[in-house]
């Protein structure tokens, strides 16, 4: 009866002795591509001629927000969406004060791909929003280059 005694004892002090290492993290997947930074472009409608813009990015995770604006018309307004793998999903806000003196506003859901180097976005509806007198932006699409 010592014996298995003596043997269980050894066998559990083995055990509990020697190093110790802590668990290893679960990675969570990869890292969201970064797209924050300053972007210059154009902004193309199928209703409207070809503007310049430049949109300023930050980015938190995936969660990426910013500010817009044109250099070649009196549109500006903000950047918020996801990056989501070489996508990019979000929202522009729009803008812009008409010859007349009314203010535009308005917003477009956009989508598209993403690299380190350029951002492609579309979005088929365009710039919806309230009553203006110039026409709101529809067939929109962003090309875009990092600076």
């Amino acid at each position: 009866m010592r014996i298995p005694l003596i043997v269980c004892l050894a066998v559990c002090a083995a055990a509990c002795s020697g190093n110790s290492t802590s668990p290893t993290p679960v990675s969570s997947g990869t890292t969201a591509m970064s797209i924050a930074g300053t972007w210059d472009g154009t902004f193309v409608s199928s209703n409207n001629d070809t503007a310049q813009i430049r949109m300023v990015l930050t980015q938190s995770d995936s969660n990426v927000s910013g500010t817009w604006n044109s250099s070649s018309v009196a549109w500006s307004g903000e950047v918020t969406g996801r990056v989501s793998g070489s996508t990019f999903d979000g929202q522009f806000t729009f803008s812009g004060t008409a010859a007349n003196g009314t203010v535009c506003t308005g917003a477009a859901t956009v989508t598209g791909p993403a690299t380190s180097s350029t951002l492609t976005l579309a979005s088929a509806n365009g710039v919806i929003g309230g009553a203006c007198p110039a026409p709101l932006p529809v067939g929109l699409r962003i090309d875009t280059q990092r600076q």
